[in-house]
């Protein structure tokens, strides 16, 4: 017999004698399990991490008061901030509060919207910036927070919207870790950016609506394939109803495989 599979405009063929279906391979770059992608998915969330680091190394070990760069609202010189102001933190406990979560997050997001991380990312980071220039108060602000609150509410929110529960415990982690993730929105502490958190948390909600669209990947990061016992799927409506396949890992059931006769 004849399989044939189409998958966005592209065509593979199978033949075989046997009753068994051939599970299609991937090339590499077309789907986000490839090697290559395993060994890069967590490059660009340590590459941000590490260039928070350097920087609070570097404000703290020649005194460079970074924070006169960090996001004043309403001023000229303050849209600067908008790119600085996550880079910048006021002590150690302030950069060890943020980093952590930032970095889960940044390392979910990458992993399961690998299509369109980048753009969540790069979103998040301008858009909460964007907001806390317009509606804060009249003081510096600095720090990550206002970027952590943005990809938690858009992991928190796209998992309630796609009700998927891996992203939703991802969230609660990072409430757990983060501590008060909530309260931080409101107004409580003085000396505490809560506009930051409610930009991003607003940001990060309209992030997952408009996104919702798109499906998380989901599959263990270390290896291709699972190795529970195979889920039985039928091939409807295009297969016979009564011919049965097994395909082991969730991530090849959006295929639709076509049936042909055989060329005789």
């Amino acid at each position: 017999m004849t399989l044939k599979r189409n998958r966005n405009s592209a065509e593979l063929k199978y033949n075989t004698t046997s009753q068994a279906l051939l599970i299609p391979k991937f090339t590499a770059g077309e789907h986000p399990s490839e090697p290559a992608f395993k060994e890069r998915f967590w490059k660009l969330p340590l590459l941000i991490a590490i260039a928070i680091v350097f920087v609070f190394w570097l404000d703290d070990y020649f005194y460079l008061d970074l924070y006169r760069f960090g996001l004043l609202p309403r001023t000229f010189e303050g849209l600067i901030g908008i790119f600085i102001t996550p880079f910048v933190h006021s002590s150690l406990s302030h950069l060890l509060n943020n980093l952590l979560p930032l970095f889960l997050l940044l390392l979910s997001i990458n992993y399961f919207y690998s299509s369109i991380s980048r753009k969540i990312i790069l979103s998040g980071y301008i858009i909460t910036g964007i907001l806390v220039w317009i509606i804060a108060r009249d003081h510096y602000h600095i720090g990550a927070s206002g970027q952590v609150y943005a990809f938690a509410s858009f992991v928190f929110f796209s998992g309630l919207i796609k009700g998927k529960v891996h992203l939703l415990a991802i969230s609660l982690l990072v409430a757990f870790l983060y501590g008060g993730l909530f309260w931080g929105i409101f107004p409580i502490h003085p000396h505490i950016s809560w506009e930051s958190h409610l930009a991003g948390g607003f940001t990060g909600f309209i992030l997952a609506l408009y996104f919702r669209h798109h499906e998380p990947y989901y599959s263990s990061p270390i290896e291709g394939f699972s190795k529970k016992k195979p889920t039985f799927i039928k091939l409807f409506p295009e297969a016979p109803a009564e011919y049965e396949t097994s395909i082991s890992d969730i991530r090849f059931r959006h295929i639709t495989y076509y049936y042909t006769k055989p060329l005789k």
